[in-house]
């Protein structure tokens, strides 16, 4: 055996023993005894640079984040084996006691219950006006100001402080996710009485502080913070809801895949995120191990720039559809963990499929294209990132090579290393066509059709325009969930079927893998493990 592969595996063998002795450790290693109750060990492909919930960092923001964030509201605790999303109708008061709404919807009033921070200071409505406050002058991304927007919010004047356990929430424009975009935690109720302590004229809302500290009436604190590398928690202990069973996670980065496999073949973490589908498909005949599903809507698409010929012509989109074979996708490159796309609404949404479901048609596809002019097909770039959509999109995109060759359309893959860079390519409108995953951060069809088909949407980048998109996409939004708002998505859906703005291939799935005696998983709307659920045994 040569010297590079010894030296690689006891790289990999001390990555494991050093995660299996911190999650096992009674300390933390800096002399201070941790928490009295069960401890939990992940092992992620990341840490987050940040604890500001307006630092976003994609999933590794997702699964850590909502365990140490405070909101108004929450989704309900939904039931063991869930197969379809909460809607926007199944919100729960969380830091709120209660809440009304004014009788044309536009005041959202709440009342706030007798929460206290980890620093012990007593929930205000003035820490929710200067936490709304914060989000509407976010100097990160600003997520939480375009939640806002698509609740619906008076962004010029959001909130309305009534008394100390009183606030309310303006609306300008009523809708079916005016409440509801205040459970996810981008939306964090943050200890403002602690926080002012540490802004400062030139950071008046702290970032830097909360970039590494936690200040939030939610169940979970920081303990410690290795930005990047790990992160470790330990329960509020003036948590409204009690003390949970799991009162210490490590959660630490295992940056290589084959290592966070090795942790939970091994049984040496409690849990694992972020396993390639070859690696679930190993760890089915494991024993000590199983996997979970986590609901969550991503669609992975093949994404034209309808700026660029040939896409500008529906019959050429049509045509790519037509030619991709999606179940032979999801067979080779997804190990069959995932489902292929039979229109353009995730199947976790539980709406009414299209009409007429996507399918695979070699002749029909060339029709088209001879149609279009192009009977020898054409060349195409086709890009992608693995840190955009998965460890699997080289091979998603090798595939769709040789499928769409059988209709003459040559492909050219192109490789792009730096996320960075392709993500300035998109939004430059450099690239022809590249492979992305959507992913809604609010689990609502209104949400995601907002963000990616409506003109102007957040991750519109393929410069898609429809006036009848648009308008459904906002009814869908202005209606409350039940028959007539599954008509308008159902509506929508097969509008977008015969438009093709892009080409959807796969409802891609999230899966944890769960040592045998990590019990209470239920899989939350914001797609994360909630530790405050989970028992260790």
């Amino acid at each position: 055996m040569g010297t590079s592969s010894v030296r690689m595996r006891a790289v990999a063998a001390l990555a494991v023993t050093s995660l299996a002795v911190a999650g096992c450790s009674g300390n933390d290693g800096d002399g201070t005894d941790a928490g009295t109750g069960q401890a939990l060990t992940v092992a992620a492909p990341g840490v987050v640079s940040s604890l500001d919930s307006e630092r976003y960092q994609g999933f590794i923001s997702i699964d850590l984040l909502p365990n140490i964030s405070g909101t108004l509201v929450r989704f309900t605790k939904p039931e063991a084996g869930a197969t379809t999303l909460q809607t926007p109708d199944q919100i729960e008061p969380e830091l709120a006691e209660s809440w009304t709404l004014s009788d044309d919807r536009k005041q959202m009033t709440f009342t706030l219950r007798e929460a206290k921070s980890q620093f012990g200071n007593v929930l205000t409505a003035e820490d929710v006006k200067w936490s709304v406050e914060r989000m509407v002058n976010s100097e990160g991304v600003p997520i939480a100001k375009i939640l806002m927007g698509i609740g619906g919010w008076d962004i010029e004047n959001p909130v309305t402080v009534t008394d100390d356990r009183t606030v309310t929430i303006n609306v300008a424009q009523p809708n079916a996710v005016s409440v509801s975009v205040l459970s996810t935690f981008f939306m964090t109720i943050y200890d403002s009485v602690e926080a002012k302590k540490h802004a400062t004229g030139d950071d008046p809302y702290a970032y830097k502080w909360l970039g590494e500290n936690t200040a939030t009436f939610g169940p979970y604190e920081v303990r410690s913070f290795d930005p990047g590398k790990e992160v470790r928690l330990t329960a509020n202990k003036n948590y409204f809801r009690g003390t949970p069973t799991v009162t210490d996670v490590v959660v630490r980065a295992v940056a290589d895949t084959s290592n966070r496999l090795q942790l939970a073949q091994s049984g040496q973490v409690d849990v694992a995120s972020a396993l390639t589908f070859d690696q679930l498909s190993s760890l089915e005949n494991s024993n000590g191990v199983r996997l979970e599903r986590v609901l969550y809507p991503n669609i992975d698409v093949l994404v034209p720039n309808l700026k660029a010929e040939p896409f500008d012509d529906k019959r050429v989109r049509e045509a790519i559809s037509y030619a991709v074979d999606r179940t032979a996708i999801v067979d080779s490159a997804y190990q069959g963990y995932s489902t292929a796309s039979t229109d353009f609404i995730h199947d976790d949404f539980g709406a009414p499929g299209a009409t007429q479901p996507l399918t695979h048609n070699i002749d029909r596809a060339k029709q088209l294209l001879a149609e279009a002019g192009l009977p020898n097909g054409f060349p195409m770039e086709l890009a992608y990132n693995a840190a955009n959509v998965g460890a699997h999109s080289e091979q998603v995109a090798v595939l769709l090579r040789s499928q769409l060759a059988k209709v003459g359309i040559e492909v050219k893959l192109n490789n792009v290393a730096s996320g960075a860079d392709f993500d300035a390519a998109k939004r430059e409108g450099k690239l022809q066509s590249w492979l992305a995953t959507s992913t809604p951060l609010v689990p609502d069809p209104a949400y995601y059709l907002q963000v990616f088909y409506s003109t102007g949407g957040l991750t519109n980048l393929q410069n898609y325009s429809s006036p009848t998109v648009d308008g459904l996409s906002r009814q869908i939004l202005e209606t409350q969930p039940g028959p007539e708002r599954e008509a308008l998505v159902k509506q929508v859906n097969d509008f977008l079927v015969g438009d093709m703005p892009a080409i959807p291939l796969v409802d891609s799935q999230k899966f944890y893998a769960f040592r045998d005696g990590v019990t209470g998983f239920v899989s939350y709307s914001q797609g994360h493990v909630n530790y405050y659920d989970i028992s260790v045994s």
